[in-house]
């Protein structure tokens, strides 16, 4: 019989059902046929199209955001990007859709697409200027270096409007494009050669610059290295000196005409009256110790006048921790600032202290930059309508109620007046939407303000129809401690009730909005490819009453909590008979490492094998590397004295004699393996099965194909291996279990030493 088994099984089905079938297919069905059955892969989940939005990706909102109307609102542009990983680049398109024919033929135009070879991303920070048919946008192409280019919708001219000799992190332009203000890498004093030979004197280097050997004093920490620029059309750029730190992924913002630009910088030297301020993340962050010379962790806002060069700041205090937003007046007389602590420098008593507790939207004028006082609600800057004059805020706390809220000058004074639809509507003609969930795939969707239209513009993902996912389900179970948490289940695909499953826990948040392939980040996790791979992945949100978790932050009990998480998870999913508990994994990332390190060392549950991700582990080496008062607060003070002890006892790079699973580190960047090496070298010492890969160029949030393949199917393989002794067959991966072979034997070995110490 020529056909497959699948495919009889398929004839015979129909057959019963009295339904024609064909006794051969096509080699094209065949091949349909196989498409439809393959499950997913970590190849898909790099491949995956998605829209291009770095706020997105880090768990912000795309409500509002997914298309970028032109001034006239006759058009609106979409970014797209996905990874390439037979080119090794992240692969970037332009779209241009006509709001006139949306509800017709809803097809776009490609006007652009870019490669990006680097960490960084091919097309982003788009603007359109006020003549709709000029963006602006900050790209980059396969070798080269990222410059702020333009490009003309009708003639299709691409034009580089900067030449900097070093990579350009962020810019913004005005209206009428005439003014550019951008931040670049700073250039390289050249010295590198002469320290070789000369000794290198340490003062306030981080360690990745002295691993780089880019590493003479004046160089001091990474966040230095980036220079601000001014630069008029026609003009050669001027570089606008600064005494603190400028950052590129931080707030730059051009006002409308260029006669402004708003900017957040890395404080070097705090005011000490910033010490009053209570904010309680803010204010551990004022007071930590720093080497004399390197940058603080605190920010504030800097004003840049375009015309006189004066670079000064806004206002003489930090930016807060949460709720920070400003709109600028039409006529660049003001802004309007939300989240913002007033200065401590007045007289009465009162004042002083409502100052040092809370938060405000004020009007700051300018050049003065006197304060007229909004509100002290705490609400952020949704809208200020430049024609009606309202001022529009939107709750600033997720956690707390709030309603929106409108306000009007009237006068020399703000005044709340009632929110109205005319106050709340959108200026555009369409609402466009990015629709996704746990099961389903994003596609974009535009809709008329009334809902009466509706039309599919575009889905991300076609392709995604012929593979197959394991269903996705919200769950919610209680914490060994009591306490309720939420997360996502994955379900391998075919899915059979009664068997039980290995299982994966990976940590770090969790959506039901999102359709997350890997989970929350690129880095570690492969939440889709695992499931394929037969294993049941839990992906950990946070609690039931999400205002908890913020009460043990930063605290002794933050991992004892989410240890707690992690083994009432366990026995939830073991009481639904769906898993195998002596078979569990765990994932931790970034914060996360911290949890799933602490568990490792003071659960009595069982796990087999996890990975720890480049992330922070409360551990000694670090705390010397980098130090921060976190690691303090987490282990009850200093490593010295009479907190000592407490180091001891919660650090958990002090207790690795107690880990009894398979060890994987990741650490990305360059020096960043240090931040292992303490694990790894102090599990080696104890004979105890340890992995470390090391991503030099690597960055937090991982984005190179090649490097997300190393990372997310090195865990696919890492769980397969130790949760199902099964083995990739792929040639190139020999050394790797070869490798592994090494560990699982050592497991073994020290599992059978410590039976005969038990006996």
């Amino acid at each position: 019989m020529s056909l497959s088994g699948a495919r009889l099984i398929r004839c015979l089905w129909f057959l019963v059902l009295g339904l024609p079938i064909c006794a051969r297919a096509s080699d094209a069905n065949e091949k349909d046929s196989q498409a439809e059955n393959r499950r997913v892969t970590v190849a898909d989940t790099i491949e995956m199209t998605r829209w291009a939005d770095r706020d997105y990706f880090l768990g912000g909102e795309s409500r509002g955001r997914i298309g970028l109307f032109s001034p006239d609102r006759a058009q609106f542009l979409v970014v797209l990007q996905k990874g390439n990983i037979a080119r090794n680049t992240v692969d970037y398109s332009l779209l241009l859709f006509r709001t006139k024919s949306l509800f017709q033929s809803p097809k776009p135009q490609v006007l652009l697409k870019m490669s990006s070879s680097s960490n960084r991303d091919a097309i982003s920070h788009i603007k359109w200027l006020e003549d709709n048919r000029t963006v602006v946008f900050l790209g980059e192409r396969p070798g080269e270096k990222p410059q702020v280019y333009s490009f003309n919708i009708w003639t299709r001219l691409l034009k580089k409007l900067t030449n900097s000799p070093t990579p350009v992190l962020a810019y913004d332009i005005s209206d009428d494009g005439e003014v550019i203000v951008y931040e670049a890498d700073a250039k390289s004093n050249g010295q590198e050669a002469k320290t070789r030979t000369s000794g290198i004197v340490i003062t306030t280097q981080n360690p990745s610059d002295l691993f780089a050997c880019d590493c003479s004093p004046a160089r001091e920490s990474r966040p230095a290295a980036e220079e601000l620029f001014l630069q008029r059309r026609g003009r050669i750029s001027s570089r606008i000196s600064s005494a603190d730190f400028v950052a590129g992924s931080e707030t730059l913002n051009v006002s409308r005409t260029g006669r402004y630009a708003l900017l957040s910088v890395y404080v070097r030297d705090i005011d000490p009256s910033w010490a009053e301020y209570r904010d309680r993340f803010l204010h551990p962050l004022i007071v930590e110790p720093r080497r004399p010379g390197t940058r603080s962790n605190v920010r504030r806002f800097m004003l840049l006048d375009t015309r006189t060069l004066e670079f000064t700041p806004l206002l003489n205090t930090p930016i807060s921790s949460s709720g920070s937003r400003f709109a600028w007046a039409r006529d660049e007389g003001s802004l309007v600032l939300s989240g913002a602590y007033l200065p401590l420098a007045v007289a009465d008593r009162g004042e002083r202290e409502a100052r040092q507790t809370r938060k405000f939207v004020v009007e700051i004028k300018l050049p003065s930059r006197e304060i007229e006082k909004i509100t002290d609600a705490e609400l952020k800057v949704a809208k200020w309508d430049q024609v009606t004059g309202k001022l529009l805020l939107e709750p600033g706390n997720a956690r707390v109620y709030s309603p929106t809220q409108a306000y009007e000058k009237i006068g020399a004074a703000w005044r709340q007046v009632p929110v109205t639809e005319v106050t709340t509507q959108t200026e555009n003609p369409v609402d466009v939407t990015l629709e996704e969930d746990i099961n389903t795939p994003p596609r974009i969707f535009a809709s008329d303000p009334k809902g009466d239209r509706r039309a599919q513009l575009l889905d991300l993902n076609p392709a995604f129809a012929h593979l197959q996912f394991g269903k996705v389900e919200g769950v919610s179970w209680k914490a060994t401690d009591g306490h309720g948490v939420l997360g996502g289940l994955y379900l391998p695909p075919g899915y059979r009730p009664g068997m039980r499953y290995p299982l994966v826990i990976q940590t770090h948040g969790f959506r039901k909005d999102r359709f997350w392939m890997d989970g929350p980040w690129s880095s570690a996790f492969a939440a889709a490819a695992l499931a394929a791979k037969d294993i049941v992945v839990l992906q950990v949100g946070g609690s039931t009453e999400s205002s908890e978790d913020s009460k043990y932050a930063e605290s002794s009990e933050e991992a004892p909590r989410q240890m707690a998480a992690y083994e009432g998870a366990i026995d939830y999913l073991d009481g639904r008979g769906l898993i195998d508990r002596n078979r569990v994994g765990m994932i931790g990332f970034s914060r996360t490492v911290f949890y799933v390190a602490y568990t490792l060392t003071r659960s009595k549950y069982q796990f087999t094998a996890v990975t720890l991700a480049d992330g922070f582990d409360a551990g000694y080496m670090n705390y010397l590397l980098w130090p921060t008062t976190d690691y303090v607060r987490v282990n009850g003070g200093p490593p010295n004295g009479s907190s000592l002890p407490s180091w001891l006892k919660n650090s958990p790079g002090f207790n690795l004699d107690k880990v009894g699973a398979a060890v994987r580190l990741e650490y990305y960047g360059p020096a960043m393996f240090l931040g292992g090496w303490q694990w790894f070298s102090g599990l080696s010492l104890l004979e105890k099965p340890v992995d470390f890969v090391w991503l030099p160029d690597g960055t937090h949030l991982l984005v190179k194909p090649s490097e997300r393949l190393t990372s997310q199917q090195g865990n696919v393989d890492w769980f397969s291996f130790w949760l199902k002794q099964e083995e990739d067959s792929a040639p190139a991966k020999r050394e790797q279990y070869k490798r592994w072979d090494g560990l699982r034997a050592l497991l073994h070995s020290g599992a059978s030493n410590q039976a005969l110490t038990d006996d």
